[in-house]
């Protein structure tokens, strides 16, 4: 009966939110005009370069992926960032191959981008924006009111968030052109285990092609998985005419939640430390004189978790945030990138050969292909609610209703629809009522890229491993009768938009939180499959870059940050460096040793609008005869561009300042300061020297 009393008053609860958010935010029509680009000359030889550009908010911004358990962000752990690779093959094709540190991309933010970056001559098809899926990156940029509503704890598009990102990102692909050299490419794939994990093994189990794993074995889920890593290596000509690395675009299927919804500062997740690695190791052993760019996005990550120890079911509570967990694992996919990319250096070629395809569909008025019909009206299923597992939402995830994959979450009558037997979150009509079919995500930029023998296929779903595996079929079949065959084809799940997941026919049979949350019904995949195979046979004959005739949005706005005064005072120290130390007793929980020593530093400072996260603020420096150098830790710089540093925003101060702390985790033996970047105009500013005489683990 609780269960029951629980279901009928989700709608009312959700409708009195609704009716309270609604009242905060307004309405804005956006209307853009598609571009219509020059020509790209032909040179006849192959060119690219690349950039990592920093998109970090300031703080107070709601993080994504957990709704309304999402925590707002105090500071930043791991900086966010968006690397793009541009790509020129001299014969009148390129490609902006771009990656961010956001839980996933949006159509609205392509096409700005695609807008700012015209005069390049880029076509919209050109362009891809991909994503790690980190779920400790603000979300509020999206075309929708569906997910600008329900991504993360705040409501509505936050112009200033997407305009910033529109400027980095378009800033980046003009700087990656400006500064174009020679290239060499090299395309790869290689299979790596013990990084991801099916978290709906049951599902991925019912699907009929799949065989021979049992599912009493407990080590079945490190096998039900998409195990491939695939990367494209860029190498150009430095001053001497030599050809050194530049960067990768890679690509692997594991969700970025190997921290827990508690996390409090942005991140890039496992994802950081995989890309940050490869990027060092290979800049100092090329000896390159640019930074190297390791474009690291997520695959068919819509079914495998981090392969983390598994805790079991969350829940009253959500697991720690564990940060030394994320930290082994994402290090442990830099190495194998690290290997992947070395051993692609007897495969670079200077013959480079683009093709692009794009094509805009409104799946909600074009909802047939063939003999495959999506449905018109998307949905939310019960289990949505409940959580995926391991991240459940606590106690609601404890009723059997939104409990994803049990019996109480299909329902059993009228389910012959494209829809199926999903059982609607607070009922049909409730929830047509509280989220009107106008306020889902409605126009999928179907996408090809394809770079010498390797295909990409952007899409802005997170789509599972063996749905991915159908998409990839289709595509190479439709490509079976070109002289270039494919090698090399991978999904890149969560780019240029956001419609929630794609899973098979028989995992959403299911109904485990993956099909619960795919929300155009059970034909998904096959719809995706048959539009991708149209496109890739349209793409031998004709340049395809269809657009819809005019991008027009109707979204509910609402600021995150509040408008602040200018900062009046000074800044000074705070606090100085003390020793903050967690060290595990006898007797501790598992959860002690989860968390890390550190050193802390505390000053004031100009206000939070003012602070300029995205610009380099704290790093540790060290006398060498009698001067202040930068410090390494092996490969890693010790300052807020690698990943033991840490920045909070504490409390307000007088004069409309500020009071932040650093975090220095894991410091090495030696005597240093924390050196605080000049702001607005206040200079530099420094700790007094503190020394650590052990190395603290």
């Amino acid at each position: 009966m609780i269960f029951i009393l629980k279901r009928f008053a989700t709608p009312l609860i959700i409708l009195a939110t609704t009716l309270y958010l609604s009242a905060c935010s307004m309405k804005k029509q956006l209307n853009l005009i598609p571009p219509n680009p020059v020509p790209i000359a032909s040179t006849g030889i192959a060119t690219a370069g690349a950039i990592s550009v920093d998109i970090t908010p300031p703080p107070g911004m709601a993080m994504s992926g957990y709704s309304v358990m999402a925590n707002k962000g105090v500071g930043f752990r791991t900086r966010l960032k968006a690397r793009v690779i541009y790509i020129n093959d001299g014969q009148g094709n390129a490609t902006a191959l771009v990656q961010t540190d956001l839980t996933s991309a949006s159509l609205l933010l392509h096409h700005k981008v695609a807008l700012e970056v015209a005069n390049s001559g880029l076509k919209i098809s050109d362009i891809v924006i991909t994503a790690t899926h980190t779920h400790s990156a603000p979300a509020n940029h999206f075309e929708n009111d569906f997910y600008n509503k329900h991504m993360s704890s705040q409501v509505g598009l936050d112009e200033q968030y997407l305009n910033f990102l529109t400027q980095q990102i378009s800033t980046g692909i003009q700087q990656a052109i400006s500064q174009q050299k020679p290239a060499k490419i090299a395309t790869g794939q290689r299979d790596i285990y013990g990084y991801n994990r099916n978290r709906s093994l049951k599902a991925y189990l019912y699907n009929n092609n799949i065989s021979g794993i049992d599912p009493k074995d407990p080590n079945a889920k490190f096998r039900a998985v998409n195990p491939t890593l695939s990367m494209i290596r860029v190498d150009v000509k430095d001053h001497l005419n030599q050809f050194k690395p530049l960067a990768a675009f890679s690509s692997f299927s594991v969700h970025a939640t190997a921290l827990s919804p508690a996390v409090e500062v942005y991140n890039a997740d496992l994802f950081a430390y995989a890309q940050k690695d490869l990027q060092w190791h290979i800049q100092e052993q090329y000896l390159t004189p640019w930074p190297i760019v390791h474009a690291l996005t997520t695959g068919t990550q819509g079914d495998m978790a981090p392969a983390l120890p598994d805790l079991g079911d969350n829940l009253f509570t959500h697991f720690n945030v564990n940060w030394p967990a994320a930290k082994r694992l994402g290090k442990g996919i830099g190495k194998e990138s690290i290997s992947l990319f070395n051993a692609l250096s007897s495969q670079l070629t200077r013959s480079i050969n683009i093709t692009t395809a794009a094509r805009e569909i409104n799946i909600q008025h074009n909802n047939s292909i063939g003999n495959i019909t999506l449905c018109k009206a998307p949905a939310v299923g019960a289990p949505v609610a409940g959580g995926a597992y391991e991240r459940r939402t606590p106690y609601l995830g404890l009723n059997p209703f939104f409990r994803g994959g049990s019996a109480v979450t299909r329902s059993w009558f009228f389910n012959d629809g494209c829809q199926g037997n999903k059982a609607y979150l607070g009922y049909k009509y409730p929830q047509q009522l509280l989220a009107p079919i106008k306020s889902f995500p409605n126009t999928v930029l179907f996408q090809l890229i394809r770079i010498n023998d390797a295909t990409i296929i952007p899409l802005p779903f997170e789509v599972t491993a063996e749905a991915g595996r159908r998409i990839t079929r289709h595509v190479v079949n439709a490509f079976s009768r070109e002289d270039q065959p494919i090698k090399h084809i991978w999904v890149t799940s969560n780019a240029n938009g956001y419609f929630g997941y794609s899973t098979t026919q028989e995992e959403y049979f299911q109904q485990f939180y993956e099909g619960g949350h795919t929300l155009y019904g059970k034909y998904t995949t096959a719809y995706l499959s048959a539009q991708l195979s149209v496109l890739a046979q349209d793409m031998q004959n004709n340049i395809i870059n269809e657009t819809l005739p005019i991008w027009r949005y109707n979204v509910a706005i609402k600021p995150t940050l509040s408008t602040q005064e200018k900062s009046t005072g000074q800044r000074t120290v705070h606090t100085q460096p003390t020793l903050k130390m967690i060290s595990p007793h006898h007797g501790s929980s598992p959860s002690d040793n989860e968390k890390e020593n550190y050193i802390k530093f505390e000053w004031v400072d100009v206000n939070p609008a003012e602070i300029s996260f995205h610009l380099p603020l704290v790093k540790i420096e060290e006398k060498q005869q009698g001067k202040w150098e930068d410090v390494k830790n092996g490969h890693m710089p010790i300052s807020d561009e690698g990943y033991d540093i840490e920045v909070r925003y504490l409390v307000s101060s007088r004069h409309n300042m500020g009071i932040y702390q650093a975090r220095w985790y894991n410091p090495i033996i030696g005597n240093y300061r924390f050196t605080i970047a000049a702001r607005q105009s206040q200079p530099a500013l420094y700790s007094k020297l503190f020394s650590v005489t052990n190395a603290i683990k």
